[in-house]
């Protein structure tokens, strides 16, 4: 019974060289895959960030287009206000004048 056992732990000895031979790889193969994941991962890194960054700018763009808005608004509300202003002091303007031609009326 010992040969059986023998020859099978031969067998699988071979099969576990025959593995370590040729599939599973060297250091130089290791550091070799860890310099390419080092670099994909940085250059993954980069990507998102020039994303993000990309993302900050549009949303800035869109803050700064929105305050100009802003700005423009009041700036209409008070062009409104000097209109509206400005329509009352004619108005008053013109009712003295017309005030005036009485009085010089009566006084001819």
């Amino acid at each position: 019974m010992s040969e059986p056992k023998l020859k099978k732990t031969h067998e699988l000895l071979e099969k576990l060289a025959e593995y370590v031979m040729h599939e599973v790889p060297t250091k130089k193969e290791l550091e070799k895959r860890l310099d390419e994941a080092k670099i994909e991962i940085k250059l993954e890194i980069e990507r998102r960030i020039q994303k993000l960054e990309d993302e900050l700018g549009k949303k800035a763009d869109k803050r700064d287009v929105q305050l100009i808005l802003e700005s423009m608004d009041g700036i209409v509300k008070e062009l409104d206000v000097m209109r509206t202003e400005q329509k009352a002091f004619l108005s008053g303007i013109r009712r003295l004048e017309n005030r005036v031609e009485v009085l010089e009326k009566k006084i001819r």
